[in-house]
């Protein structure tokens, strides 16, 4: 007994020297610039922590302050990458920094900014030291083999998945009763797909929502890439790509909760929609279709709330959305659609005419819902998709001329990082952990054994668990392939 007790303790202190061994990368060489570098970023991460606001995701790679990664990126971590592909990796990787960089910076007090413009970046601002910082960071980096093997040791991404919830709450016998609620809402919702377009239900009035302009496809061919293949449209490129594909929503508006609106914060510290602003976020990100990286649009509309029906509805609760994301094949054509609520709720699957649902996803035990293929859209006709009263759930996707539409501008997804609130101000539409607050459903006190965080609630790009049961995320880099396989291999 005596040994134990002093064994414990120098136990402890091995084990927390090592760890403090892992985390810490081996020391940069004497370079000065480097020095006061990482006392730059040391004092924004300071700052923000204090009085500004950081996404959730993109995720930090510890150690290395001028790098952040996704799931896209963290797929390139294992495989072998020349110097010059490394070094476009390490690129792309401080891109998400500066991205992420951008939103903390703006989401300081102007008395902050000055303050550390004046103590680190006298004569050209914070910003702009980050990126010169970073180009100095990675010159170092990349020739530096061990710093190297760790920044691919950390590049990873944790899945959104609770393991101690699933341990407490007895998952492999709490998800049958799940399994046979997601196996009535995938018959329900194919039973929708099944009926008439003519025979839709519409409690109020349709409304289209969109943009009556569409102008052509650029030449995908001309769009410049990387030295890992990855698309890099410039920024004109990308708003003609955006506009190209852009969806026309048609939406049975029986309430003000069915009609699209910019997110806020009302003064009681609910988030809702202005009315008066319908408006459409975008963002871009990428996955990989038979390990070649392909471009995604993604577009995104708010309602102030998917209203209640009645006092025992599980779903119901402020703020709603949806979520409609292209993917583009290696030639800029459509070769996927998908849908998700906010929440990472109700993944639809429309694949194009070269894609398959691999047969073994139909055994697993939350199998992919692709409720109809994809339309091919004749000359002049626009992506349709209908949306339910109340719900906002998808019901149809078509090709149609588009119509009277209301117009719906485009704000970039970053903009959700400074919502307005009621009174003045502005403030994240996101938590720390990814959620929006206020936007919780009752459903997360049945579904919390699935692991997922707090089922129902609205959250941050990055952070959508897309499956109940099993684990899938709507940004895993090898998504497609798991799910799909392509027509010409099929016997």
């Amino acid at each position: 007994m005596n040994v134990l007790r002093w064994f414990l303790p120098i136990l402890l202190l091995v084990v927390a020297m090592l760890a403090g061994c892992a985390l810490n990368p081996p020391s940069l060489p004497a370079d000065s610039a480097a020095a006061h570098c990482l006392e730059a970023y040391a004092a924004l991460d300071t700052a923000v922590a204090a009085a500004g606001t950081t996404p959730s995701s993109p995720v930090r790679i510890a150690g290395f302050p001028y790098l952040r990664v996704d799931r896209f990126l963290a797929g390139y971590r294992n495989q072998p990458m020349n110097p010059v592909a490394t070094a476009a990796w390490l690129t792309r990787l401080n891109r998400l920094d500066q991205a992420a960089r951008q939103v903390e910076w703006n989401s300081l007090p102007v008395v902050i900014q000055s303050e550390l413009n004046r103590r680190h970046a006298p004569g050209t601002g914070m910003l702009t030291r980050l990126e010169r910082c970073a180009a100095t960071l990675r010159a170092i980096d990349l020739h530096d083999q061990e710093r190297l093997a760790l920044i691919r040791a950390r590049a990873q991404v944790a899945d959104e998945y609770l393991t101690v919830n699933q341990v407490v709450g007895l998952y492999p016998l709490t998800m049958l009763p799940v399994d046979f609620g997601v196996f009535r809402y995938q018959a329900e919702t194919r039973a929708w797909f099944a009926q008439p377009l003519a025979e839709l239900p519409i409690q109020g009035e349709l409304r289209r929502y969109g943009s009556p302009e569409q102008p052509d496809v650029p030449d995908f061919a001309a769009l410049p890439r990387d030295a890992l293949g990855i698309p890099e449209p410039t920024p004109a490129q990308l708003e003609l790509l955006f506009a190209a594909h852009a969806p026309i929503w048609e939406i049975d508006v029986a309430s003000d909760a069915d009609q699209p609106g910019t997110p806020y914060w009302r003064a009681d510290g609910i988030p809702t929609v202005n009315l008066g602003e319908p408006v459409v976020y975008r963002s871009v990100s990428y996955t990989r279709w038979r390990g070649e990286p392909v471009l995604q649009l993604n577009y995104l509309v708010w309602f102030a709330a998917r209203p209640q029906t009645g006092a025992f509805d599980l779903l119901g609760g402020p703020l709603d959305g949806m979520l409609w994301r292209v993917t583009l094949d290696q030639s800029g054509q459509p070769l996927l659609y998908d849908s998700i609520h906010p929440c990472g709720c109700y993944h639809l699957l429309f694949p194009g005419p070269a894609l398959r649902l691999r047969p073994e996803t139909a055994d697993w035990a939350e199998p992919p819902l692709a409720p109809q293929p994809a339309p091919i859209p004749k000359p002049g006709e626009r992506i349709i998709l209908r949306l339910a009263s109340g719900s906002h759930s998808l019901q149809r996707v078509y090709g149609d001329q588009p119509g009277a539409v209301t117009i719906l501008p485009s704000r970039d997804y970053a903009m959700l990082y400074a919502a307005a609130v009621e009174g003045g101000g502005r403030r994240s539409l996101f938590g720390p952990d990814g959620l929006v607050e206020g936007s919780e459903r009752a459903e997360r006190w049945l579904l919390w054994p699935t692991g997922v965080p707090s089922p129902g609630t609205m959250r941050e790009q990055g952070r959508h668990a897309i499956a109940f049961v099993g684990q899938r995320h709507f940004d895993d880099a090898d998504l497609l392939d798991r799910l799909f396989t392509p027509v010409r291999e099929q016997p």
